[in-house]
């Protein structure tokens, strides 16, 4: 299978049981919609719960794409995936900070039972979240969030 889209670069680290999603463009909301879906099938091959999406070069989502992400993508991921899932999502500080005053970071952080979703402004900090959540899912412990 491709690992990329022309405006979507895929990556598995093994060594870290991350899958890394660098939007490297601005998307439309069909290819916002279909990178998705894309990473859909790719999660699928490679059995993974851990997630970075890097925004920077993408942008933030339309409200429409939001819903779609929150209605349609997150619980499709459930739906197909056994386990807890955790996705970091890499932004520019501007992002992060719009992110947080009109999405809400409590709404993402407490998506639902399964699902756990932090917005980050550096991408050490993003591994290290994933990195805590895996050690939490293997002892029961709560990750150190940022």
């Amino acid at each position: 299978m491709e690992n990329s889209l022309p405006y979507l670069k895929v990556d598995y680290r093994a060594d870290l049981d991350i899958l890394f999603c660098r939007w490297i463009s601005r998307a439309t909301s069909e290819q916002l919609q279909a990178g998705y879906l894309f990473l859909l099938d790719k999660a699928k091959d490679l059995a993974v719960n851990y997630w970075l999406f890097d925004l920077r070069s993408r942008g933030p989502a339309s409200p429409e794409d939001q819903n779609w992400l929150l209605q349609n993508f997150f619980p499709r991921v459930e739906a197909n995936f056994p386990g807890n899932h955790y996705f970091a999502y890499l932004v520019t500080p501007s992002h992060y900070t719009y992110v947080r005053e009109s999405v809400g970071m409590p709404l993402l952080q407490k998506y639902s039972a399964r699902t756990s979703i932090y917005v980050f402004d550096s991408e050490q900090k993003a591994i290290n979240w994933l990195a805590n959540s895996r050690q939490e899912t293997t002892t029961g412990t709560n990750p150190v969030s940022s």
